[in-house]
């Protein structure tokens, strides 16, 4: 889906959001909070049952293991990270709490995360032992020398195959070895005028912003921010003409659906509906398990070269610098990172991710590819102002792509001068 933005005010050139600001000035200015005994909050997200699997697969076992540290569990389902900075502008910051890794260096920057790196080191616990975790998926996690978190879940993006609608246009379903050409003549013969009107009413794909078009671009062997985090490289060969196929599929190609479509039937509800044969979602997406539809999960396909590279969605769980007992927050910490690691999946570190079939029994069939496609998995590369990067990528350059409005490298052009002064 095209990316969520976010209103702010700015300071030193670097938008926040006006309740995030006041909450850090809040919480460094030395506001504590002052329990009678021992005791940790932990700031979580969710749906209702995921939030009633939390309390009965994560928190009980933590307290368990703590039987006399009073632990309270802060939920928020909504506007999460409104309200956790509201949290922290009352003097209330909760001393553990989940963050997508894409606001870490944005709290990093402004002083509001613990830095975990001398707690890390030495220590010998599974739960921190950096090298039993995916590298591309911890580097988000490090800003400016620090650790300010560990991930707690790895969900790469994979290829769902509706094994009819495959059958029915006599397509084999992905072998492994399909490159961006195998799909798009795939995607040809999965698409189909039903009613002779002389518009498709089944499409091969579908896409509205999402995947992330990025995924295609590290594909062609580029990127769109140098390693550094200094330079943009949106005008890139490499750049422009993966984001210009990326386009293609709707336009040149007519393999998906035009985004007014997408949005009048909905974007996995057209997979659901059997109107879309491939559908690229995170690995623990229900997807492979529709009932009616018979699902196979499969790779993503590699780019024109073989390169292979596919998205990952992850989020991690940090500490509050103005935690009152650190030592206390840290042994807390990482019971719950554990915890959560060996119940949500994909689990961000090697050693679970080989057991994925017995933490989660119903992505047996899917095991294998999910890790495959761990090996070779990729987060964005996030910067301080990434709120405001991701508004300028979506609003100048995703949106009027995938409609049509100019070619890719038009609007590349315009948006790289924008997208560069968000750089140090």
């Amino acid at each position: 889906m095209l990316r969520v933005r976010a209103l702010g005010i700015s300071i030193g050139g670097v938008v926040f959001s006006i309740a995030f600001v006041a909450a850090v000035a809040v919480c460094l200015s030395g506001c504590r909070r002052q329990p009678a005994g021992p005791r940790v909050t932990i700031a979580v997200w969710g749906g209702a049952e995921e939030i009633d699997q939390f309390r009965s697969r994560v928190l009980a076992s933590v307290r368990r293991q703590m039987p006399n540290v009073s632990i309270e569990v802060i939920y928020i389902p909504r506007d999460y990270h409104v309200k956790l900075a509201t949290l922290m502008a009352a003097g209330q910051p909760p001393d553990l709490f989940y963050l997508s890794d894409e606001y870490v260096p944005q709290y990093a920057e402004l002083g509001a995360l613990l830095d975990l790196t001398r707690w890390i080191e030495g220590d010998d616990d599974p739960a921190v032992d950096l090298s039993d975790y995916y590298p591309s998926i911890v580097s988000n996690y490090r800003w400016e020398g620090g650790l300010y978190g560990l991930p707690w879940i790895a969900q790469p993006v994979v290829l769902f195959c509706n094994e009819q609608l495959f059958t029915e246009a006599g397509v084999e379903l992905p072998d492994g070895q399909w490159r961006w050409a195998e799909f798009v003549e795939a995607g040809k013969r999965l698409t189909r005028d039903l009613d002779g009107d002389g518009l498709p009413d089944r499409w091969g794909f579908v896409i509205n912003g999402w995947p992330p078009f990025e995924m295609f671009v590290w594909q062609n062997g580029g990127d769109t921010l140098s390693a550094d985090g200094k330079h943009v490289r949106l005008l890139d060969p490499k750049c422009v003409g993966a984001a210009q196929f990326y386009a293609d599929l709707i336009g040149e190609y007519q393999i998906a659906p035009p985004l007014d479509v997408v949005t009048e039937q909905g974007f996995s509800e057209l997979f659901r509906a059997g109107k879309v044969a491939m559908f690229m979602g995170g690995a623990a997406d229900e997807l492979d398990s529709v009932p009616g539809l018979k699902v196979s999960v499969r790779e993503v396909p590699a780019g024109a070269d073989g390169s292979r590279a596919t998205f990952v969605w992850n989020a991690g769980l940090c500490i509050s610098r103005g935690t009152a007992d650190k030592e206390l927050a840290y042994r807390t910490w990482k019971l719950f990172l554990d915890a959560i690691q060996h119940w949500k999946i994909p689990a961000p570190r090697r050693s679970l991710a080989a057991r994925l079939e017995t933490i989660e029994p119903r992505k047996a069939r899917a095991a294998e590819v999910i890790r495959t496609s761990m090996t070779y998995m990729r987060p964005f590369r996030v910067i301080a102002r990434q709120r405001q990067w991701d508004t300028i990528m979506a609003e100048e350059f995703e949106e009027p792509l995938l409609r049509g409005a100019a070619d890719a490298r038009t609007l590349a052009r315009q948006a790289s001068t924008e997208l560069q002064m968000l750089l140090r």
